[in-house]
């Protein structure tokens, strides 16, 4: 499938042969002797026919980007679909009326500027839409295959933002996870969520996640207690200790930041660690 840089530069050079057929047409249209008619009817036909192969090109592979959809389209790709359909018929018409209808002939300068101008609006609001989150540095998430070279943390954290927030409340999901950890749960939640959540993106999402919620080891010193060493690598200290439980509560606490962690929450800790937030935990 087509990358969105590619598939935009194709866009430009659509709009740039277009734009010269219609510079041709309207030099044999408006005005009068020309040195050389003939070709410049040539360089019309010409530009006219790559301007349909263009079009031709970005419309199979939007084709193909439809496919990937499963959720509904937003109103400027409805927008963008909806004018494409309208100028590929238009095209169409275009090209059979020389041949099959000449005597409509004295239409084909009207449709040529409509083609045109249909072409400029989809440009618009897809190069254009591109081109405007490139230069404001924010992402741009396509349907396109996402390369795992191309990870990127902003685009990660937007994807892990849309794609994950429709089945969970993040707040309940930003824990800290060791990188072995997230790539379970990411896996597990791509296959649930499939194809909403597809393998380009769920490589973004990991990346997103592991280089922003894996605990940091601690470096502490070496008289540092338990809860130095087991609890503030992912967590405040002021959140943790403002709460109160039993030792069941605490124990089933500490034994998923294990799941989480088996390097920052050991298995054999898990009992001391209990002890001490029972010891220290805030009791009103």
């Amino acid at each position: 499938m087509m990358n969105p840089l590619v598939s935009t530069i194709l866009s430009i050079l659509f709009l740039i042969v277009g734009g010269i057929a219609v510079a041709m047409m309207l030099s044999v249209q408006g005005r009068g002797e020309l040195q050389n008619p003939k070709l410049v009817i040539r360089i019309h036909k010409a530009m006219g026919w790559t301007y349909v192969v263009l079009f031709l090109v970005l419309f199979f592979f939007m084709l193909g980007r439809i496919g990937g959809y499963w959720e509904e389209s937003s109103a400027r790709i409805a927008l963008h679909i909806a004018l494409s359909v309208g100028l590929f018929f238009l095209l169409i018409v275009k090209v059979i009326i020389p041949r099959s209808f000449p005597r409509l002939g004295k239409h084909l300068f009207s449709l040529g500027i409509a083609a045109y101008f249909l072409g400029f609006v989809l440009v618009g609001i897809t190069g254009g839409y591109y081109f405007l989150r490139v230069s404001r540095q924010t992402p741009y998430i396509s349907h396109t295959p996402i390369a795992v070279h191309m990870q990127d943390l902003e685009l990660g954290k937007e994807l892990f933002i849309t794609r994950c927030s429709t089945c969970h409340s993040l707040d309940k999901i930003m824990n800290f996870r060791s990188a072995e950890n997230w790539t379970d749960v990411v896996n597990e939640m791509m296959k649930l969520a499939e194809p909403r959540i597809k393998p380009g993106e769920m490589e973004q999402i990991l990346y997103y996640l592991s280089e922003t919620h894996v605990p940091k080891p601690f470096e502490g010193p070496p008289e540092a207690t338990l809860f130095d060493r087991h609890c503030l690598p992912c967590h405040d200290a002021s959140d943790i200790m403002k709460h109160s439980y039993t030792r069941v509560g605490w124990l089933e606490i500490t034994k998923q930041m294990n799941l989480y962690d088996t390097d920052i929450v050991p298995e054999d800790k898990i009992g001391e660690i209990v002890d001490y937030l029972i010891e220290h935990q805030h009791i009103e």
